[in-house]
């Protein structure tokens, strides 16, 4: 039975059930007609089933036949994708890379750019993306569950065998609604009346190392919310006040839906790095790195979310 289901034996059966014909199978494998009928007849005998009706000028599947075709369309392209893989690992392609972004600089059309290059540039390589926030980064590529890391805080851990450098940073503004009350207060606003108003928080995703607080002043109540654009969302409709990154406030204050003011101790610049574990030496991980510098494919792609010296 395992003899049955070798490379050789499917191509012909595939080829023939494509072809309807024994002939036109041989012909495409480079073997006789004959070759071709041994295997097939072979194959039938070893899985006790009809996978041919035989006419005079043409063979039809059975439906045991279509089904073993398709199984075995499967089990190729299975055989297919493992040579590549094999060649793609040999050459020092990583079979798989897991990248974790910061969702300070995630959206949906960056990162799909991003995808779009990666799998042009190395077709064979599984990617996987995930999001978190703040020192939930660091938490994911602490805990191998990340390889690379976009938009790493600069608040690094020491050791842990992690190799990073920076790729801008995000600027922040002071973002509230045009209607909420402080918009209407003289410049620099007061932290004494920014605390009578709740501040839109996104929690820190981090699980085994501390969490870190984006802004909020002491004595001040917080609202959590999952994500930045939720946050954006309910600074919007007036819910509450706090820091927004400059690239998402951008849109909602040229449409008058937010308005900027400036406040005592604002907050500064966070830094980005891009992180990557010590021991990813592969193609696409030094890809990644490479393209992440000056006039890099990468760094053209988050150009307008981060700000460069």
């Amino acid at each position: 039975m395992n003899s049955i289901f070798t490379e050789e034996n499917l191509l012909a059966f595939t080829a023939a059930a494509r072809f309807g014909s024994f002939s036109k199978a041989a012909e495409e494998l480079g073997v006789t007609t004959s070759a071709i009928s041994y295997t097939i007849k072979r194959m039938e005998t070893g899985l006790d089933v009809v996978l041919f009706v035989r006419n005079t000028r043409s063979i039809e599947l059975t439906e045991s036949g279509f089904y073993f075709y398709r199984k075995a369309t499967d089990l190729l392209n299975d055989f297919h994708a493992i040579k590549r893989g094999i060649d793609t690992i040999s050459q020092g392609i990583e079979a798989r890379v897991r990248i974790c972004i910061n969702q300070l600089l995630y959206t949906p059309r960056h990162t799909a750019r991003l995808l779009q290059v990666l799998k042009k540039q190395f077709p064979t390589c599984q990617i996987t993306v995930t999001t978190e926030v703040y020192n939930g980064v660091w938490d994911s590529i602490i805990n191998n569950q990340a390889n690379i890391a976009i938009g790493a805080p600069d608040t690094l851990l020491d050791g842990g065998g992690i190799d990073y450098t920076e790729i801008g940073a995000i600027r922040w503004v002071f973002a509230i609604s045009p209607q909420h009350p402080l918009a209407f207060s003289p410049e620099p606003i007061a932290e004494s009346q920014l605390r009578l108003y709740p501040n839109i928080m996104v929690e820190d995703t981090a699980h085994t190392i501390n969490k870190k607080v984006g802004w909020l002043l002491h004595g001040q109540e917080a609202i959590l919310v999952p994500d930045f654009n939720t946050k954006c969302q309910c600074q919007i409709l007036g819910e509450g006040i706090g820091f927004l990154p400059e690239h998402m406030a951008r849109e909602a204050v040229e449409e008058g839906l937010l308005v900027t003011r400036r406040i005592n101790n604002p907050r500064q610049d966070s830094r980005m790095l891009l992180a990557t574990q010590h021991a990813a030496t592969g193609q696409v991980t030094r890809w990644i790195k490479q393209q992440f510098g000056p006039q890099g494919v990468l760094t053209g792609i988050y150009n307008d979310l981060l700000w460069r010296d």
